[in-house]
């Protein structure tokens, strides 16, 4: 059983991608956003990759390693999606992109046909998902033992 110091670091790793989004914006100035876009996608691969050899279920860790971002995420749901502009606060809005703001430059790169800036968020979160479950499962294919390429044998 892992001590409570190594999961408040792990709970410190989820909220690097926000305090890069706030920083972002109390500077308002992006910090070379492709070089900046590329680590924090290995960063956050990374980070799935972690979450997944914790002590506990897969599920568990899974559902824990993504809390922030599910947090975000309905939290920009509800602001963008839900409300309309009037209803919406402003506060609970910025807190919501903080935390992918980090992915909003792979998404508009990954999708440059796209014009709306909801649509752009949402593929960043997707694009943040997509890339924690990809360090996660990876993680979880190694440690059980799962190969990409599978061994011949010399027969």
């Amino acid at each position: 059983m892992k001590s409570l110091r190594s999961y408040m670091l792990h709970f410190v790793l989820l909220l690097v991608p926000f305090v890069y989004g706030f920083l972002v914006h109390v500077m308002v100035i992006p910090l070379f956003p492709f070089i900046m876009q590329f680590l924090l996608l290995v960063f956050w691969f990374y980070v799935g990759a972690t979450f997944s050899k914790l002590d506990m279920p897969v599920w568990k860790s899974f559902i824990i390693g993504n809390s922030v971002w599910l947090i975000s995420f309905i939290l920009f749901v509800w602001q963008f999606v839900v409300l309309d502009g009037a209803s919406r606060s402003m506060e609970l809005a910025l807190l919501s992109q903080h935390y992918m703001l980090a992915f909003v430059y792979g998404a508009v790169r990954v999708l440059p046909f796209l014009s709306n800036g909801t649509t752009i968020m949402f593929c960043a979160y997707m694009l943040m998902l997509l890339t924690f479950t990809c360090g996660f499962l990876v993680m979880k294919r190694r440690s059980h033992g799962v190969t990409v390429v599978p061994k011949q044998s010399i027969e």
